[in-house]
Order: C-alpha cells, then sequence, then structure tokens
C-alpha cells in the first residue's frame, strides 16, 4: 500500500467529520432541520464521531513530522475544531435527553 493510497482514506473522514461537525452545530445554534436519519439516532452519530476524531487525532500523532507544512495548521485545527464541536454536542445531546425525557 503507498501512502496516498492509505492518506486518502484518512482524507475522506476527515472531510465527512468536518461536514457533520458542521451540519449538527448548525442544527444546535441556528435554524436548520436535519433528515430523521441523523436526528432519530444521534447517540449513534456522536459515537461514529468521537471514534473518527480519535482515529485522526491518532494520524495527527503519528504522522506530524511527515504532514506538508502548509496543511499542518488547517489539519491540527480541523482535527481541534472536531474535538471541541464533538464535545458541545455530547453535552448539549445528553444534558437534552436527561432533562427534557
Amino acid at each position: 500500500m503507498t501512502v496516498s493510497s492509505s492518506i486518502r482514506p484518512l482524507n475522506v473522514l476527515f472531510l465527512a467529520l468536518v461536514t457533520l461537525q458542521t451540519l449538527f452545530v448548525l442544527e444546535l445554534t441556528a435554524d436548520l432541520t436535519l433528515p430523521a436519519v441523523l436526528v432519530d439516532h444521534r447517540s449513534g452519530w456522536l459515537l461514529a464521531e468521537f471514534l473518527g476524531t480519535a482515529v485522526l487525532f491518532v494520524d495527527l500523532v503519528v504522522r506530524f513530522d511527515e504532514l506538508h507544512p502548509k496543511r499542518k495548521p488547517f489539519y491540527l485545527l480541523g482535527i481541534a475544531g472536531c474535538a471541541m464541536g464533538w464535545c458541545f454536542q455530547f453535552f448539549v445531546h445528553y444534558l437534552d435527553s436527561a432533562l427534557m425525557n
């Protein structure tokens, strides 16, 4: 497996996580309505986002010196944003489910 073929799935995972984070945070902060498959299974999506963010964080730590210098800040900020967004969603989702149900 070449280096570029092993990085491609990580790039797809990174884009998917950033997209999901954006959608979920906009749903919480703005007046955005998400499809039922995302709303009804929020706990599963939170778990998937946590695992994806953990995979990207471990990849960042392992390959930090190999990353392109111009991409390092964006990759680091993206993973930090995913982690902070996940914590925000986790707090709001479980606070909401504990108080409202």
